[in-house]
């Protein structure tokens, strides 16, 4: 079992480098008359935060973190820069709560700002999602999902309802039945739904076609297949369920029709319990990232149970976490920056998106390295 590290001891001589560099770059504006397109982050780079530390191999690389335009590359050369300024900070995060990434793009739930702004990682542009206005109102957006097509499901637990939008952002339909179940996470698995209701205790299933309801299961209760609030919905690519059963400090492993498969951990402070789980997704290795807000980490486990590793710690600082909420895996993506802030020497395989709810760094993401062992 590995466990994590932040890199303190590396502060002082990083920040040495970082002060010249920014020196030198500074100078070199003053005598160009052009440049590339520059990231604030790049400007101000934090230390290299690795998990764990050497001499170990490294697993996790922290990459940097968006809770704003500000935080994106700039559409204006370095020169401009210089010359104009920055631009002004736009979109800003107040309580995000998940994340999407869909190619370049990525869809952020705010539960202050009650919408989904939408972030081009790739340009630095951002924007409100366009359908969200007059019968396409978000009330409180907990959760988004993304199918194959493009279509954006936003479980909005105020408004009782699945939204749904077209891939151009127009707002489709919203299902739901209020008196019965309030979502606050929807996972698309195939031409299904799986609907978290954290009120009702329950997961129920409903029709990607029209969002009828499909079959239902969990209750109130502590056996395994029972929940006590469940927040977050996660699917793995051999046709299981993962439910984080908050209430009860563990992860559930479900058939999709329900039956109980496995539990992952448990109220604690040891290594592979948990303090206050929340957001869980799945890798395509079958590994179960699950954050817990109150550790302000996040605990990867393996098919069988065992804990793998964990990343993050409390604090301020780049790779810290604040309240972490959200998580999401994914195959490594094509994004020019994060690829740039690579060590030397490491080989990503898949990418970590963790949501802090508070704090300064609000969409953190991770470099997950490939397992050559």
């Amino acid at each position: 079992m590995t466990q994590w590290a932040t890199t303190t001891s590396w502060k002082d001589w990083r920040h040495g480098m970082v002060r010249t560099a920014l020196l030198l770059c500074a100078a070199a504006m003053v005598l160009a008359t052009g440049g590339c397109a520059t990231s604030r982050k790049e400007q101000s780079a934090a230390p290299p935060v690795i998990f764990p530390l050497p001499p170990a191999k490294p697993r996790v690389q922290y990459l940097g973190s968006v809770s704003s335009t500000a935080d994106l590359p700039s559409s204006r050369s370095a020169f401009a820069e210089f010359i104009l300024g920055p631009e002004p900070t736009q979109y800003p995060m107040a309580k995000p709560i998940n994340a999407a990434l869909n190619g370049q793009r990525l869809y952020v739930c705010d539960t202050v700002f009650n919408t989904v702004i939408i972030y081009d990682l790739v340009t630095g542009g951002a924007h409100r999602l366009a359908g969200d206005r007059g019968i396409g109102k978000i009330q409180q957006p907990n959760n988004i999902d993304i199918d194959n097509e493009g279509r954006l499901y936003v479980a909005d637990k105020v408004r009782k309802a699945v939204l749904v939008y077209a891939p151009d952002e127009s707002f489709v339909d919203a299902w739901g039945r209020p008196e019965e179940i309030q979502p606050v996470d929807v996972v698309v698995g195939g031409d299904e739904l799986f609907v978290c209701g954290s009120d009702t205790h329950e997961v129920e299933v409903w029709s990607r076609k029209d969002g009828s309801l499909l079959r239902k299961f969990g209750k109130l209760g502590t056996a395994p297949g029972e929940f006590f609030i469940p927040t977050y919905l996660a699917l793995d690519g051999k046709g299981h369920l993962f439910v984080t059963d908050t209430g009860n400090f563990r992860i559930q492993k479900l058939t999709l029709d329900g039956q109980p498969v496995a539990v992952y951990g448990g109220p604690g402070t040891t290594f592979g319990k948990f303090a206050w789980p929340k957001g869980i997704d799945v890798d395509g290795d079958g590994r179960l990232f699950a954050a817990d807000s109150r550790f302000a980490n996040v605990q990867v486990f393996d098919e069988e149970g065992r804990l793998l590793l964990f990343f993050g710690a409390p604090g301020p600082d780049g790779g810290n976490l604040d309240l972490p909420a959200g998580v999401r895996v994914m195959p490594w993506p094509s994004i020019p920056w994060m690829q740039e802030r690579l060590l030397p020497g490491f080989e990503p395989e898949s990418l970590a998106i963790v949501v802090n709810q508070q704090g300064w760094n609000f969409v953190n993401f991770f470099a997950i390295a490939k397992d050559t062992e």
